[in-house]
């Protein structure tokens, strides 16, 4: 049987520049994704049935440079993944000059357009800030390869904080309250949150005192493109899935470890399968998420708060978060394998409980 081809696009390593460059991210989130960058290529080159093509030739195999993002690694040591551990041999793939290439022309220029040709699929790693996740898989789609990733209408749901409050609404789950700055707002008294309708993770999210601080602070820092939030009290947590045909299974149940500092809120990392589900109430969660989105496919992340009420949806990621890093450790299978085999039919049986350990992955201080 022919090993299947597989092009993982990096988008995140490359230069912020050009029209579909995100924002300048922080030195501790390009940790964070080198991390996931060098755990994806180890998943991917241990099974073998896959060749892993390079962004910088367009060929299966062909050497490069190493794949770390400021020294960042996802290498697993004692059941702890930080971005300091040392480096593990793992499929080629350059980043550096060959994807400063990749901006030479709109919208991701000639070594996406020459890794696609060389591929049978495209596993593309990028936020959703920006609309950068979705335009790259229309482009995959639009290059006719297998997209290792959810659909782009999908993407463009789950990118907006507020299409995202509407979709889960109307799928019958709790999901947290979001407002435009600019509609009819609640009096909801305490503490309200502020952050990009297309933001990822704790970027650019602060927290205030009351909905009048939050709205002030939205008016004179002009900040287009905000959203308002009342603060929701819990325990942080969030789940690894794979998702396909409006149907998840769960490979991990999260512990989120975050941070605050002069009112902004930093992600540290997470504790894979630092939660239970005893009661079956997140798997029952993750289908309800998978059923209001039908074209999430593959690896999707859901994040949410524990409070005495139940549980609420945070937010939606349809691409790999920090989790990822230290799943392979967690659940003692190849999860990268996993969502191959969502090409072959629905998602495998449930990962036993005794199979799973707690794996923490660090993306380091603030």
């Amino acid at each position: 049987m022919a090993s299947l081809k597989v092009f993982v696009f990096d988008h995140r390593a490359a230069p912020a520049r050009g029209p579909a460059a995100a924002r300048a991210l922080p030195q501790g989130i390009r940790r964070q994704d080198g991390m996931l960058l060098q755990a994806l290529l180890a998943d991917l080159g241990a099974l073998s049935d896959v060749e892993v093509v390079t962004a910088s030739s367009g060929r299966p195999g062909a050497p490069a440079a190493s794949a770390g993002v400021d020294g960042a690694t996802g290498t697993t040591v004692d059941g702890k993944v930080g971005g300091n551990a040392s480096s593990a041999a793992i499929p080629a793939y350059s980043v550096g000059e060959s994807l400063e290439a990749v901006y030479a022309e709109p919208p991701f220029g000639t070594h996406f357009a020459a890794g696609m040709r060389a591929a049978d699929a495209v596993w593309p790693l990028a936020c959703e800030t920006g609309g950068t996740l979705e335009q790259l898989s229309r482009g995959v789609l639009d290059g006719k390869r297998i997209l290792l990733g959810s659909a782009p209408g999908a993407v463009e749901v789950a990118a907006s904080k507020l299409k995202l409050a509407r979709a889960l609404a109307d799928g019958g789950v709790a999901a947290v309250a979001t407002y435009s700055p600019y509609g009819a707002l609640p009096q909801i008294a305490g503490p309200w949150v502020v952050k990009p309708d297309d933001g990822a993770g704790c970027l650019d999210t602060l927290l205030f005192s009351d909905r009048a601080q939050a709205l002030a602070w939205i008016r004179a820092n002009a900040a287009d493109g905000y959203v308002l939030q009342p603060f929701v009290a819990g325990k942080l947590g969030s789940l690894s899935l794979i998702c396909r045909d409006g149907a998840a299974q769960v490979l991990a149940c999260n512990q989120e470890r975050v941070a605050m500092r002069d009112n902004r809120f930093y992600f540290l990392g997470s504790v894979v399968n630092g939660l239970g589900d005893d009661d079956g109430a997140l798997a029952r969660l993750a289908h309800q998420v998978a059923a209001a989105i039908p074209g999430l496919w593959g690896y999707v992340g859901i994040d949410f708060v524990l409070t005495p009420q139940g549980t609420v949806v945070l937010d939606v990621n349809p691409r790999l978060t920090a989790a990822y890093a230290g799943l392979h450790a967690s659940i003692g299978c190849n999860p990268a394998g996993l969502v191959l085999d969502l090409l072959r039919g629905p998602a495998p049986v449930p990962i036993p409980s005794a199979m799973r350990r707690a794996v923490s992955v660090d993306v380091g201080a603030f």
